[in-house]
């Protein structure tokens, strides 16, 4: 009695779990799936170098803005593109810049492996050049406060 009871429920979990897989397999063999290639702007295409494309590590600016949407300074920061995007490069933090925390200043953080969407175009070779531009905007103060691991 007992086999015959390990044999009929051995029987259904096999006959259960075949239906099941093959109605996936059809819904898998059915599937279609179109990939939509991405184009920038060419709006945008004027803003960024043409050396950026996926998989470039660089550097970008983070900028530290008060409340009232004034920026208050900045610091370079080193990142790898991830996507480009109609109007905007997806970018991945390489490094954690921390900024002297300020009450008016929402954020003052960036940690590594942080994702964010560049849309000002401010990509740049090297960390001297990144810096030069921050000094360019009067943005950019080596202070001590100011971390980069």
């Amino acid at each position: 009695m007992k086999k015959l009871v390990i044999i009929f429920t051995l029987l259904s979990t096999l006959i259960i779990f075949g239906c099941n897989s093959s109605r996936k397999s059809d819904e898998v063999a059915t599937y279609s799936y179109q990939e939509e290639k991405v184009e920038m702007s060419d709006a945008f295409k004027a803003k960024i170098p043409e050396w950026v494309e996926e998989g470039t590590v660089c550097y970008g600016l983070m900028i530290q803005i008060s409340t009232d949407s004034l920026p208050v300074r900045g610091r370079p920061i080193k990142a790898k593109v991830v996507q480009l995007n109609k109007n905007s490069v997806k970018m991945k933090a390489l490094e954690s810049v921390k900024m002297e925390e300020i009450k008016t200043c929402s954020k003052y953080l960036v940690t590594k492996g942080e994702v964010w969407d560049e849309e000002e175009g401010d990509f740049y070779l090297t960390e001297q050049e990144a810096i030069q531009a921050l000094k360019n905007m009067n943005l950019y103060n080596n202070v001590a406060k100011a971390s980069v691991d």
